[in-house]
């Protein structure tokens, strides 16, 4: 018994702690998309290709059109089958202020609410030339990443507004703008979980 204990002491020590190994896996994969869910508007759903070619493990459910209301439903629906990760890139904003005016206000709390604290949350900032509410959600945005240690900004806003080239319209990306905007996902999420 004593010559067992010995052995099966040795035999223990030699493999390293489990969790360790687990932990540089799930920062590994958070990095190439797996384990992270995206919900977004046109600017995702029209680029889903594109960002799966960056991200080729991700889960993106996205729609033309969606305001914040539309991308709670969304998560809501989410949750219920089991799909919303621990991560979570919202790319939310374009189609409708993300304050102030209701349903919309609303449906951010909504969304904050469902999402919780738990969850790593990364938001992406929007970039439209004509919209009416884009420096307000933006700096809605940013605000929320202060006081909300979960939440972390993607700035799309500061890399697409120095680069009008990249767009079809002032606000959908063409090839070349959508290959930036994947990149910054991917690059936000290795920057995240690359230790």
């Amino acid at each position: 018994m004593f010559m067992f204990s010995i052995i099966f002491g040795l035999a223990i020590s030699c493999f390293p702690p489990a969790q360790n190994v687990y932990a540089n896996e799930k920062h590994l994969n958070y990095a190439t998309g797996e384990g992270v869910t995206m919900i977004g508007d046109s600017i995702m759903s029209g680029n889903k290709g594109i960002i799966l070619s960056q991200l080729p493990n991700a889960y993106i459910d996205a729609k033309g059109s969606r305001d914040v209301c539309g991308g709670y439903d969304a998560a809501k629906k989410l949750q219920a089958e089991g799909k919303l990760s621990d991560v979570v890139i919202i790319e939310l904003g374009t189609n409708g202020p993300l304050l102030k005016h209701e349903p919309y206000a609303s449906g951010t709390q909504k969304l904050l609410k469902l999402l919780g604290t738990e969850r790593q949350i990364f938001w992406v900032t929007t970039y439209c030339s004509y919209s009416q509410w884009m420096k307000m959600n933006n700096s809605y945005i940013w605000e929320l990443s202060k006081t909300r240690p979960n939440i972390t900004v993607i700035d799309w806003y500061s890399l697409a507004s120095n680069h009008p080239e990249w767009f079809k319209d002032g606000v959908h990306p063409n090839m070349e703008g959508a290959r930036q905007f994947a990149k910054l996902l991917r690059t936000s999420l290795s920057a995240k979980y690359s230790n």
